[in-house]
């Protein structure tokens, strides 16, 4: 693998990033699901008579993805940090 491009995903911008996305990826079945089961299914809709209703069990799926998102993110962003404090430390 070129370092270049280990590199410029080991970022601080990249690390952010990653971290404010989680969050929306791991709720945003669940509040899309309420929201458009609610408006295209009226206020007592749910998973047996809308299927709108069944968007918010994907959330089984994008909550652990977003928590493994958020890790990653922090991850990249503490070594990013690391490397930037060394290349000072060392000029």
């Amino acid at each position: 693998m070129n370092s270049d491009k280990q590199v410029r995903f080991l970022s601080v911008k990249n690390g952010l990033i990653a971290m404010l996305v989680a969050p929306v990826l791991a709720v945003l079945p669940l509040l899309a699901g309420l929201t458009l089961a609610r408006l295209f299914c009226g206020p007592d809709a749910n998973e047996a008579n809308c299927g709108w209703g069944v968007l918010p069990w994907f959330t089984f799926y994008t909550a652990p993805a977003g928590f493994v998102l958020f890790v990653t993110g922090f991850v990249v962003l503490i070594i990013s940090l690391v490397k930037k404090v060394t290349e000072k430390n060392d000029s």
